[in-house]
């Protein structure tokens, strides 16, 4: 079994992550691939329950620390852990399901291959700071100058759907 490629795309909170992983699974998934994502929420809020008041949930919250749901066509998995899970492990899991790509959102640190958006100036530290860049997206055009990587104009990603994807399951 070969291992699908993993590729990240990281930024700050509002700078255009899940409408830019969205646009590139559809485009994977339009060419009949299937793509599979894990996010990370770096805030403290707690998740929302996938199942609420159903046997599942009872099930879960009479003490097991992990639950799945299988019906047609769809499985559901709730975990408690207390620490962190590493990105590592999660992927491992999603490995065994042999997607095509596994995109993953957040996980900044992380030293898969990765795109980064940079929304404004005071973001561009980011680039001299992350592992693995391989493309970073810019929202303003002005920002790309003395850039070190692959830059595409967040208003022209569309565009570069076809490349971005052939990026992303190329492993960088």
């Amino acid at each position: 079994m070969s291992l699908s490629p993993v590729f990240q795309v990281v930024g700050f909170k509002n700078s255009g992550k899940t409408s830019l992983l969205s646009d590139l699974i559809a485009y994977g998934t339009g060419r009949g691939e299937r793509v599979a994502t894990i996010k990370h929420q770096s805030h403290d809020e707690p998740l929302k329950v996938i199942h609420h008041d159903t046997d599942s949930y009872r099930l879960h919250e009479s003490g097991a620390f992990m639950t799945g749901v299988d019906s047609h066509r769809r499985f559901q998995l709730e975990l408690t852990h207390e620490d962190d899970l590493p990105l590592e492990s999660l992927v491992s899991i999603y490995q065994h399901f042999s997607p095509d790509l596994i995109v993953v959102e957040g996980y900044t640190q992380e030293q898969f291959p990765k795109a980064v958006i940079i929304k404004r100036d005071t973001e561009l530290h980011l680039l001299k700071e992350l592992a693995n860049i391989q493309l970073v997206i810019c929202w303003d055009e002005c920002m790309t100058d003395d850039i070190p990587f692959p830059v595409i104009s967040l208003k022209d990603w569309r565009k570069h759907l076809h490349e971005v994807y052939k990026l992303a399951k190329s492993g960088g």
